[in-house]
């Protein structure tokens, strides 16, 4: 003790635990602990044992006799048996009696004494069941008062109905759902009265009242700055918060093409390559089965072919089909085309809703420098605000990304409040059961021009399996047509030129009769063909034995036969 404070202690009263130094134990204990304390610790002038020494002497000694006594019962639990031993110890140690004494816990409650146990709950004061942190809680007769902002520009987040008298439709908003949430949580374990009190003045000023203890909590979309959090402590992070910059989308350019803009170029070029094909084999499949609708004349039959081909993309084709292959053909076609049109269909409407544009507004620096114009060009607001901007007005607005972050909006407590932990874990609570989300959906629901998301342009890669099976399809059926055609054309040909041998003739003739048969049919082959058709084979002869001249001349008769072909007869 320093002798400069002893002056200061006169007449002072102190209690000094007391033990006997003549026993024999103890004088045994301080010899042996002089002795070894000296020989450590050469530098102290004070050797004696004090009473903590004398203590945990006392203590290795009272689980010494526990455990010699432990170990003449071995048919019991050894713990067990080692604390009943613990605590019937009865013996006079160096630094008094050693003695354990049973205690009884009495809770005083409503004017009555309890007791408790260790493991029962105890009532604290103000009827709380859990441990009291040293801070006033609130009760039904002064309840928290809660700081909010009377008057803010985005009413999703806090909002004042005067005119209502029910709390609970009179404060509503975004935060205040999220604060109420909280207290449920809380309400679990203790009571939190809560009142409102709307302020009329700057979120500064709001901060302000809770620094001052005007307020044990403040409410509403407070964004967390530095400059805040050295007044007053901030917890409960529900929203991010940063600086963006929210923008007039422009009017896109060229929407006169915009129906292109569903599929790609190679996938335009694809599909009506592949509409063309199907077009030419229905013609050919029906043009040979004899359909009225698809004979006449050679520009009344291309008419009626394009115009079948185009209305089958809207199913409404009114020609009769006779042939089962053009069926099988038909049928495959119009699933791809049902499978396209739904695609473009809904690739077109979502990009007509969303048609969102990237900002060209990249900095504050650049909104300075243009700053002087009559229009505005952008505007910079946080985070959680331009989010409401672009998901109500997407068709009109949109945000770039975040200049700066900040710590996110956050409720108020005071420094020191016990309350910013408790309800900093309600709110961790909130958001994993996605009460948060739904909140956020609740009070930010997206419209109905929002909802649909831009979709990038179907190509060909989407839809080469329904092309290949289109393709394969209709080539196969071609195939069967053209084989079915071959076979008939040497059945009749085999039973009308009997007494001729087939093999004898070229190549071209038999080429310009199997047109002549796909044009005409079997009814216009006749046993003896060769005075039947007089110009062809007349002019064949003379392209085999004449000359250059009688050759050319030869060609131009068979092509102009294609068109005027009409079965001759003799004389």
């Amino acid at each position: 003790m320093d002798t400069s404070v002893i002056p200061y202690m006169e007449g002072a009263l102190g209690i000094k635990a007391y033990c006997s130094k003549s026993s024999r134990p103890f004088l045994e204990l301080s010899t042996q602990f002089q002795k070894n304390f000296k020989s450590e610790n050469p530098e102290e002038d004070n050797a004696q044992p004090g009473i903590h020494a004398l203590r945990a002497y006392d203590i290795i000694d009272v689980i010494t006799r526990a455990l010699e006594r432990s170990a003449i019962d071995t048919d019991t639990d050894t713990p067990k048996v080692l604390l009943k031993n613990i605590l019937s110890s009865n013996f006079i140690g160096l630094g008094g009696p050693i003695n354990f004494y049973k205690f009884k816990f009495l809770n005083l409650n409503n004017g009555r004494y309890a007791t408790r146990t260790l493991d029962s709950t105890v009532i604290w004061p103000g009827y709380l069941k859990r441990v009291p942190k040293g801070w006033e809680m609130a009760t039904d007769a002064k309840p928290l008062k809660i700081g909010i902002p009377a008057d803010v520009s985005f009413k999703a987040f806090v909002k004042v109905n005067e005119t209502q008298t029910d709390p609970e439709k009179k404060y509503t908003g975004f935060s205040i759902d999220i604060f109420r949430e909280a207290v449920k949580i809380l309400e679990k374990n203790f009571s939190l009265p809560c009142k409102f009190h709307p302020y009329n003045g700057t979120y500064e000023e709001l901060v302000d009242c809770d620094y001052n203890k005007t307020f044990d909590v403040v409410v509403g979309d407070i964004t967390m700055l530095p400059s805040r959090s050295s007044k007053v402590e901030f917890r409960g992070s529900y929203a991010e918060s940063g600086l963006v910059i929210v923008q007039a989308t422009p009017e896109e350019p060229h929407k006169a093409w915009m129906f292109m803009k569903p599929f790609t170029m190679e996938m335009w070029v694809v599909t009506g390559a592949l509409l063309i094909y199907i077009m030419f084999i229905v013609w050919v499949v029906e043009y040979q089965s004899n359909n009225p609708a698809f004979r006449g004349p050679w520009n009344c039959q291309l008419g009626t072919a394009l115009c079948f081909a185009f209305s089958s993309l809207f199913f409404g084709h009114r020609e009769a089909i006779r042939s089962n292959i053009t069926r099988v053909v038909i049928v495959v076609w119009l699933f791809i085309v049902f499978v396209l049109t739904s695609s473009y269909t809904a690739s077109l409407s979502s990009i007509l809703t969303v048609q969102g544009l990237d900002s060209n507004v990249t900095d504050i620096e650049w909104l300075n420098a243009t700053s002087m114009t009559e229009n505005i060009s952008a505007a910079v607001l946080d985070l959680p605000y331009a989010k409401i901007c672009t998901t109500q007005f997407c068709k009109n607005y949109t945000a770039g990304q975040p200049l700066n972050r900040f710590g996110g909006l956050g409720f108020v407590f005071q420094k020191g409040s016990p309350l910013a932990a408790d309800v900093s874990r309600a709110i961790l609570i909130i958001s994993e059961q996605r009460i948060l989300k739904s909140l956020e959906q609740k009070w930010f629901p997206r419209s109905v021009e929002c909802s649909a998301t831009k979709n990038d342009e179907l190509s060909l890669g989407n839809f080469w399996a329904l092309y290949l099976i289109c393709g394969a399809t209709s080539t196969l059926c071609f195939l069967l047509f053209f084989l079915h055609l071959l076979v008939d054309f040497y059945r009749h040909l085999q039973a009308s030129r009997s007494d001729a041998n087939p093999s004898d003739e070229s190549v071209w003739i038999k080429t310009v009769q199997l047109l002549h048969f796909f044009h005409n049919g079997p009814r216009f082959l006749v046993k003896d063909c060769q005075s039947r058709l007089v110009v062809p084979l007349d002019q064949v002869n003379g392209f085999l034995h004449g000359g250059q001249q009688r050759a050319i001349q030869m060609r131009r008769s068979l092509l102009s036969s294609l068109h005027l072909w009409r079965p001759l007869t003799q004389g």
